[in-house]
């Protein structure tokens, strides 16, 4: 069966004789030759990557205590300054935001537009809940929305049991 390709079989595979029982054959030589180069071999002592990796790690953390030791005094100082200076910021667009709204609400009230002028007081209400001035002109508008509508009737209520 070995060798069929459709035209017949190939004459070598019909050509071939039995081996011999145990006997040696040939060796085919490969095309692989050995190389006949020698190397020599010699014990170095090789460094782990790990140590280097820990030594290094271990270098930083001391480099960084140290920064921090010396640095630690100027650090809070500035954290401070710039703590104070945001809030110094705060309290003046604070300051700015509740003149805006008052001066907004003041002219609403003027042009009888009660809406717009609850909603003003409201916002600065809302800045400075402790002000006499926005808490009697929210009241005031309050009252006049009362008269339209009954949901204001309720905030109101509400406004003059939290100030009792």
């Amino acid at each position: 069966m070995g060798g069929y390709m459709g035209f017949g079989m190939a004459s070598w595979i019909y050509k071939q004789r039995p081996r011999k029982a145990f006997s040696k054959r040939k060796r085919r030589p490969t095309c692989n030759t050995l190389s006949t180069y020698k190397r020599e071999f010699k014990l170095q002592p090789s460094k782990n990557k790990r140590e280097i990796f820990i030594g290094f790690s271990v270098l930083i953390v001391i480099l960084i205590t140290f920064l921090m030791y010396y640095k630690i005094e100027d650090f809070t100082d500035h954290h401070n300054n710039w703590a104070t200076q945001k809030k110094e910021l705060r309290e003046r667009s604070n300051k700015s935001a509740y003149r805006f709204l008052m001066n907004s609400g003041i002219k609403r009230l003027e042009s009888n537009n009660l809406v717009g002028a609850h909603s003003e007081f409201k916002l600065a209400h809302n800045l400075f809940p402790n002000d006499e001035t926005v808490n009697q002109l929210l009241i005031e508008t309050l009252v006049g929305l009362c008269d339209n509508e009954n949901e204001y009737c309720v905030e109101l209520d509400d406004m003059l049991t939290d100030s009792l």
